[in-house]
């Protein structure tokens, strides 16, 4: 898809007297499932679901321009943060949220994450057990559970999937990107994620527990390393398994991997001979 597909023109005006207008690139949004139902789509990273689109697009605006005969009200049935990218799903009926919203509360949804993390995790898999909590007077983070904020309990199990080089400085479309030499590259590791529980913020606290925060995640990588300034929060809700019967009818989908093409091979570098160093 070129980026003419991708997006179409709209016009709009700029002030109140409209003697002023632009015109401005509204997003496409990625279709990945649509009946009767259920509406699931690629949701982009850096945009809300909804709420005032006076400073920017939201998800519902963007799907109501792209397809106006969308019924209202689009129901939530889950959340993603705003940064993340992924599968997303929407009901187009009372029923079906229903059907979706009690399988998200009784934990029978599968959601399969990938991220890129800093530095090389030692292991092949991990599974976190460690509580989240809420962080007082602050709306815009979560922390993990303490003995006098003990928050409630979450689970994820993580794969790592390959340990490579990523370069932050731009996104592979770009057709400036300048031959960049090793000592650009940091150190990362690409995972899947599967969270057992569905706390806000979780995929991002646990990584950040193992010292190995997502790339690009303001809130917690900054916390304990430098801020990797790059064009986007490294994590992406790749599949959604939600079963919507007793029949074992399930709805199946999923967004692809955006971040396989960003990890290159640890070529030139022994990983095994790295982690060898450090542990002595």
């Amino acid at each position: 898809m070129n980026k003419r597909e991708q997006t179409q023109r709209f016009k709009i005006d700029v002030n109140k007297n409209n003697d002023i207008a632009k015109y401005y690139e509204i997003p496409k949004i990625k279709i990945l499932f649509h009946n009767e139902e259920f509406l699931v789509i690629d949701k982009p990273y850096d945009v809300r679901i909804d709420g005032d689109t006076s400073k920017g697009h939201t998800v519902l605006s963007l799907l109501y321009n792209q397809i106006p005969n969308l019924p209202k009200p689009l129901r939530n049935v889950h959340q993603l943060d705003h940064a993340t990218s992924g599968c997303y799903c929407l009901a187009l009926t009372k029923k079906s949220a229903g059907i979706a919203s009690v399988a998200f509360a009784k934990r029978k949804v599968d959601k399969y994450y990938l991220a890129i993390v800093r530095g090389w995790m030692k292991n092949d898999s991990y599974v976190v057990e460690q509580p989240i909590a809420d962080v007082p007077n602050n709306r815009y983070r979560m922390c993990i559970g303490t003995e006098d904020n003990p928050g409630k309990s979450s689970k994820t199990e993580i794969k790592v999937l390959r340990r490579g080089y990523f370069n932050s400085s731009l996104p592979p479309s770009s057709s400036t990107t300048p031959p960049l030499s090793p000592s650009e590259y940091i150190q990362v590791t690409l995972i899947r994620l599967h969270p057992i529980t569905g706390r806000r913020h979780q995929l991002r606290l646990h990584c950040q527990f193992l010292n190995h925060p997502i790339v690009g995640d303001w809130h917690y990588e900054r916390q304990i390393m430098d801020y990797t300034d790059t064009w986007r929060m490294m994590l992406h809700a790749q599949k959604l398994v939600i079963p919507l019967n007793k029949n074992e009818e399930v709805l199946d989908v999923d967004a692809g991997d955006p971040f396989s093409e960003l990890v290159t091979e640890n070529s030139g570098y022994d990983y095994v001979d790295e982690v060898q160093r450090e542990n002595k």
